[in-house]
């Protein structure tokens, strides 16, 4: 399996998109509005991550992932489905706690995926600002795990 610099790249702008759309879904299914403050920055942040990869992708460089073979495989591993299920299915499934807190975990493990990826895009990279860049937003998603997490511990405690 070949994957393309491009390829890449419009990965990485499926996983902040669908990211932004799962964070603005979740808000709208959440009481507290200071988790509802918080998910809407991370939809804000992840928003921020789609602009950067499309401006990327707007130039021609070779950042030097193709021939990465961890980034193959966790292409392959990670990324056939969609990062950020479904919010709604998920929802209506399973009553409001068991919903929420599945939402949470998804949106945690996604988090994780977001992390290991552009921590291997770093890695991969010959361009030292490119390298610079992935490992800001290796924090970033870092970040949001630990938000997310605790939104998520909020959230539950505060459920009837």
């Amino acid at each position: 399996m070949v994957v393309t610099n491009s390829e890449l790249l419009e990965l990485s702008i499926k996983v902040e998109r669908e990211g932004q759309r799962f964070y603005a879904e979740l808000a709208s299914h959440i009481d507290d509005p200071k988790v509802r403050e918080f998910l809407s920055l991370m939809v804000k942040e992840e928003a921020a991550h789609e602009i950067h990869f499309k401006k990327m992708l707007e130039t021609e460089n070779d950042f030097g992932w193709e021939n990465d073979e961890a980034l193959k495989k966790l292409v392959a591993e990670c990324f056939q489905t969609d990062i950020f299920p479904p919010l709604e299915e998920t929802l209506s499934q399973l009553p409001r706690f068991e919903g929420l807190e599945k939402a949470f975990d998804f949106a945690i493990e996604a988090e994780k995926i977001a992390t290991e990826f552009y921590h291997i895009l770093g890695e991969a990279c010959h361009d030292f600002e490119l390298k610079t860049n992935m490992l800001m937003l290796e924090k970033a998603e870092m970040e949001h795990c630990k938000v997310v997490e605790t939104l998520k511990k909020r959230v539950l405690e505060n459920l009837p």
